[in-house]
């Protein structure tokens, strides 16, 4: 034992394993000398093994979801809006409580977009909801600001007949983001791909 301590003495890994499994000798005191624990029953067991299965599928699904969101962001961009069809014709984004609201219909297209803001501390949280977009064709929001500058902030695709829900056209929810503050853009664009402005909202 003297050699033994004497080593712990020189030797700073030793000892410092040694210090790890000091904290095991109270958790041995306290098992009894009537032989180990008995093992759970079967519905016990039954319950665990399922827990831990239910934990794995999650995970698994958990990771091909942000796989199929990794691709989706490398095959649309960084700008791909988060669009969702609404099932009614009531206006969620006029309902919400922004910090600034804006509506704007374009005479020559029909095109209708009601746009809400949230400042945040990174910028400006923008919730379009825009109606009567025909198909196909590609989209994108433009935010333009007080000194002149674009910003590309939500590219989506509009399917052959706009979108509808039981042959009935329906508004569609759009979301991005900018850096720019609401006091620093002056107006949205909802454009296409071939350049043509669809509706111009004013901030």
């Amino acid at each position: 034992m003297d050699r033994f301590e004497q080593h712990l003495a020189v030797c700073g890994t030793c000892s410092a394993r040694l210090e790890e499994l000091s904290g095991l000798v109270p958790i041995l005191a306290e098992i009894g000398q009537d032989g180990p624990p008995r093992p759970p029953d079967g519905a016990l067991l039954d319950r665990l093994l399922a827990e831990v299965a239910g934990e794995r599928r999650t995970k698994r699904r958990r990771r091909r979801l942000m796989a199929v969101a990794a691709a989706a962001l490398i095959v649309a961009g960084p700008t791909a809006a988060v669009v969702s069809m609404e099932a009614t014709s009531s206006p969620p984004v006029a309902s919400q409580s922004f910090g600034h609201s804006y509506t704007a219909t374009d005479a020559g297209t029909g095109v209708s977009a009601t746009i809400g803001l949230t400042a945040r501390q990174w910028g400006t949280q923008i919730d379009m909801r825009l109606s009567d977009v025909g198909g196909p064709r590609t989209c994108h929001l433009v935010v333009v600001g007080t000194n002149g500058q674009q910003e590309t902030v939500a590219n989506w695709t509009v399917p052959p007949g706009g979108y509808t829900s039981g042959g009935k056209p329906r508004p569609i929810s759009v979301s991005g983001a900018t850096a720019l503050s609401p006091s620093d853009i002056a107006r949205f664009d909802v454009v296409t791909t071939q350049g043509q402005r669809l509706v111009s909202v004013p901030a």
